[in-house]
């Protein structure tokens, strides 16, 4: 099993970075709920699939960073993800870059968050 779980992306405006989100990742975003005295939206995510669930979390405790951990994010095809990242107005801060077996780039999100997107070098 791999030991990552879930993730909570801190950010400073919810419905900013849901747009962010959806548009760049492709995905949909639950309606945002209210859960320890914060407001969460959760990306759509399977129980019974492999990988970790992910929410935008706005709250108190949640202040965004470049300086905090860095999420890597698989996407299918690097380029276009980093496209639709870019056209949401993400901004660049590195890559794209070869590591491995793995093409690499790190975005700043919406909210100031330092995101890594990773996709196989043949998929």
């Amino acid at each position: 099993m791999n030991p990552i779980l879930h993730v909570e992306v801190p950010v400073d405006d919810l419905e900013r970075a849901v747009m962010f989100y959806e548009h760049w990742l492709q995905v949909r975003i639950e309606a945002p709920i209210d859960l320890h005295d914060c407001r969460m939206a959760y990306l759509s995510f399977n129980d019974d699939a492999a990988g970790a669930s992910m929410a935008l979390v706005h709250g108190a405790d949640y202040v965004p960073s470049e300086q905090g951990p860095r999420i890597y994010l698989g996407v299918d095809d690097l380029d276009r993800s980093l496209q639709r990242a870019l056209q949401a107005g993400a901004v660049l801060c590195f890559g794209p870059a070869v590591a491995g077996g793995w093409r690499v780039a790190e975005i700043r999100d919406s909210e100031g968050n330092r995101i890594a997107l990773q996709a196989p070098v043949n998929p």
